[in-house]
Parts: C-alpha cells; structure tokens; sequence
C-alpha cells in the first residue's frame, strides 16, 4: 500500500473527507486546503476509511459530510459522466515520475485507453513500463487521473477482467460512450 511518506518532521495534516455513491459503487472524496487529495471508489463505505487511513496514516482524518457535501456531489456527477477532463482542483502528491506519468493519462480522452509501454513512451521514459503500471496503481484519484484507461499491451485477460476494478470501470465508460451514439 502506497503511504504518503513520512510526516516526522512537520506536524500532520488535517485532510477532510466526505463519503456518498456514484454509478459504480461507494465514494469517498478527501481535501486539503489545495484541493481534493483523494477519490476513491471500493464496494462498502468501511473498505473506503479503511483504505484512506491507510493512503494518510499520520494525518489528522476529519469526517465532515456536511462541509463535503457539495464536493462529493460534484464528483459523483462527474464520474456519471466523465466525459471531460476532470475541473476541480487536485492536491496530486507523487515522484516525479508519477507526477509525469499521472499528467499523460489525463491527456486520455473519454472512451479511449491507452498501455503502459505507450505512456513510458509518451513521458519520454520508454523503458519505465513497470514504473508506470506501479504509478497507475498508486493513483488515488479514481476517475479524475483516469489510470484505468491504461491497460497491459496484450489485453485483458479473463482473470483481470474479472477481478480487477479497473476493467469494470473500461466496461463501464464503453457503455457510457454506447449510449451517447
């Protein structure tokens, strides 16, 4: 599990979230005072502050549905219909090379994807494929940095779309981008 580092040598962080639902499934949106820090989507509200306690260990958590609310709508909307790029404000904490690697999946347009080997190559880091699948599986801005949209060269496999969350989410914006034909 990727950790936010370590916090030793300032005091923690207050981040707040709020919690809802979104076409596919339970929503949590975390905040600083930089913008939304995390997007999750997992299939219980628990399984979501688990995992946000684990992303921010040493943080200070404050549950604040009601200070979240509107953020939280605006995120479930959005994930209804991410047709677009994401427009609110992201607090994206990451190397360097997460960082290069998150800004070239935002460039993948609504109903496209893309593989790991032509975002190593689009990043100017054509031998960092495995560094790039690692960056996509610590992204914690579920829709927002579509990392879903990357897929393994050779296709998914009936074992990934089956178990992995980010082929149901492929399925479900193909069907999205179905509809609107």
């Amino acid at each position: 599990m990727f950790r936010d580092g370590p916090l030793a040598r300032r005091a923690p962080e207050t981040i707040r979230y709020g919690t809802g639902r979104c076409p596919v499934g339970a929503l949590l949106v975390a905040t600083t005072e930089k913008g939304i820090v995390s997007i999750m989507v997992r299939d219980t509200q628990s399984r979501l502050i688990r995992d946000l306690g684990a992303r921010f260990p040493r943080a200070n958590l404050k549950r604040d549905e009601k200070g979240s609310k509107a953020t939280v709508a605006k995120v479930a909307r959005y994930i209804a219909a991410p047709f677009r790029p994401f427009a609110l404000p992201l607090d994206i904490r990451g190397t360097d090379l997460q960082q290069r690697v998150w800004r070239e999946v935002r460039k993948i347009p609504f109903g496209e994807t893309s593989t790991y080997t032509k975002i190593a190559e689009a990043i100017g880091a054509p031998k960092a494929i495995r560094a790039v699948a690692q960056s996509c599986s610590r992204s914690w801005f579920a829709f927002a940095v579509p990392c879903h949209r990357v897929l393994h060269k050779g296709g998914a496999t009936a074992q990934n779309r089956r178990d992995g969350r980010q082929y149901r989410w492929v399925d479900y914006e193909a069907k999205l981008a179905a509809g609107m034909e």
